[in-house]
């Protein structure tokens, strides 16, 4: 007697059941989620570390710029600059300040010897979640001119 087909053979019955489906998709979902977590993580930290270098260089440069080309005699009492803005071009966000702060330092009643010139970057950090966090004084940066005579 002949055998007759069957509708399913036996090799296209042994399937996954939709128990196993679900499983795998959710295990799956959940792998997908930390690893964009990750991402995110790691793309908020790659732009505050480029703001950062960008502050650091911003703040650098005015530091030179005050030491090389500001007037000093006629500071005698601590003194601050108006806050100016990064450059169009810079990483930094528009409502960040670059803050300079001049100290002088005398012996007694006599003219200073000493100005101790302060530079600090408020700027905003990406967080993850696009949250912004406002950090004030971010990045100090600190150099120190001497009262005596230049060329």
């Amino acid at each position: 007697m002949e055998r007759e087909p069957t509708i399913f053979p036996e090799c296209l019955a042994s399937g996954f059941t939709i128990i196993e489906v679900v499983y795998a998709s959710a295990i799956a979902a959940l792998a997908v989620g930390a690893l964009y977590s990750t991402i995110m993580i790691g793309y908020a930290a790659v732009c505050a570390n480029q703001q950062r270098l960008d502050a650091d260089a911003l703040a650098f440069d005015k530091a030179l710029e005050i030491f090389n080309t500001y007037d000093f005699t006629g500071v005698v009492l601590a003194t601050n600059l108006p806050p100016a803005s990064p450059p169009a071009a810079s990483l930094l966000p528009s409502n960040s300040e670059i803050r300079v702060m001049i100290t002088p330092a005398s012996a007694g009643t006599n003219a200073p010897y000493k100005w101790d010139v302060e530079v600090r970057v408020k700027r905003n950090r990406f967080w993850p979640g696009s949250r912004m966090v406002t950090l004030t004084n971010d990045l100090i940066y600190r150099v120190t001119r001497y009262a005596i005579k230049r060329n």
